[in-house]
């Protein structure tokens, strides 16, 4: 299983088949009556309103769903197995590739149940990786994560031994430090340290995404794809000998208990159960679009009491992305299409939301919250778009 590739869907072709048979006449009918027959922004919007519904009916009624084959998130052996498998190939001494051994058994440890002999096998072999990098410590906290993960009980000497060597190098180390001479530890640093150059750099695209959407998203910075399993997905540092993963999803790792607690205080509660697929479907933008709807509704204490906030944005925001597409005189062909797709998407992620996140109850309840909430992402997907 390739890490650059596993998150890739192509709704591409669908949406150009329903372009090309029916939106692109609904796109050309909808700025037809703007132009001609609203003359208020009341009408205006009645206008917009329809266009969205009538994509929506398409998006529903043609089985797109199934054509994209998405699946609810879950951890499961087989996944596990095959990215541990890739990781241990690229372990061996004749590739010795330890930084990409461990995003793959980083992987295996996202895929596997909590207390599964599968995350102790994971840990043991990440372990494995931290002694050849001189990671003594971080050697010992796996050795102990694979003792706590129902380590197979047959395997527990051989991992007691490495626990002790690590120690004992740990403690050499520390005794070499105390007396200034820190060759021993320089070497591990720059081991670690060669294998870390030959990595991408830390800025990636959704981090420059986040950045020219401006600073009040700081904090909410996606990691793209192939660095989920390298980077904390709160605070985006590169301590993946001990990451630790959600047990809600398959994509999510977190450096620390205390990252992992932010992450889900802020947004991380709310799109634990979509995240997988927005990636898939969607890529960063997706990704950032709805970590900005979630870390709305975080701003509050329930979902319900912030009604009259969303409310007041849609009224002043919420419709102005489809508005754009539809009117004015330099609109193009391509704006219309642009428009489309986000509207098409974002009905996709909105069913998404409804079936597999805790703010299905609140839609369900509230039909109001659900259009809502339809809206405000489909206006975060036009602002990371543009």
């Amino acid at each position: 299983m390739d890490l650059k590739l596993a998150g890739k869907c192509n709704l591409l072709a669908p949406f150009e088949k329903l372009w090309q048979s029916q939106i692109k006449y609904l796109a050309e009918h909808a700025l037809s009556c703007c132009l001609a027959s609203c003359t208020t922004s009341a009408d205006a919007q009645r206008v917009r309103e329809r266009f969205v519904d009538q994509i929506i009916i398409l998006v529903r009624s043609g089985g797109i769903r199934d054509q994209l084959n998405l699946a609810p998130d879950v951890k499961g052996h087989v996944a596990a197995l095959a990215y541990r498998a890739q990781g241990t190939a690229l372990y061996h001494p004749r590739v010795c590739n330890y930084i990409e051994a461990l995003k793959y058994f980083n992987a295996s440890i996202a895929h596997t149940e909590l207390n599964s002999v599968d995350r102790g096998i994971a840990y043991a072999n990440r372990s494995i990786v931290c002694m050849e990098l001189h990671q003594y410590e971080d050697c010992v906290a796996n050795v102990r994560l694979a003792r706590a993960s129902n380590y197979p009980v047959r395997f527990l000497p051989k991992l007691a031994a490495r626990e002790a060597r690590a120690q004992h190098a740990l403690q050499r180390v520390r005794t070499i430090n105390a007396r200034k001479q820190k060759n021993g530890h320089r070497s591990a640093e720059r081991n670690w340290q060669q294998q870390e150059k030959k990595q991408p750099t830390a800025a990636n695209g959704a981090e420059e995404l986040s950045t020219k959407l401006g600073p009040h998203l700081h904090g909410l910075a996606v990691v793209e794809y192939e660095h989920l399993y390298a980077r904390c997905n709160y605070c985006h540092s590169r301590r993946l000998f001990t990451f630790i993963p959600c047990e809600g999803c398959t994509v999510a790792m977190f450096c620390s208990v205390a990252c992992l607690t932010e992450a889900y205080r802020k947004y991380h509660r709310y799109e634990c159960g979509l995240v997988r697929d927005l990636w898939k479907i969607g890529g960063a933008e997706a990704v950032t679009a709805f970590r900005r709807v979630a870390a709305e509704l975080a701003s509050f204490p329930d979902v319900p009491s912030s009604v009259e906030y969303l409310e007041l944005f849609v009224a002043m925001k919420g419709y102005c992305a489809v508005a754009d597409g539809l009117e004015g005189a330099t609109v193009q062909e391509n704006d219309h299409r642009q428009l489309s797709y986000r509207i098409f998407l974002t009905d996709i992620i909105h069913q998404l939301m409804v079936e597999r996140t805790v703010l299905r109850f609140c839609c369900i309840e509230d039909p109001r919250i659900s259009r809502l909430l339809f809206e405000l992402i489909l206006y975060y997907l036009t602002s990371c778009a543009d």
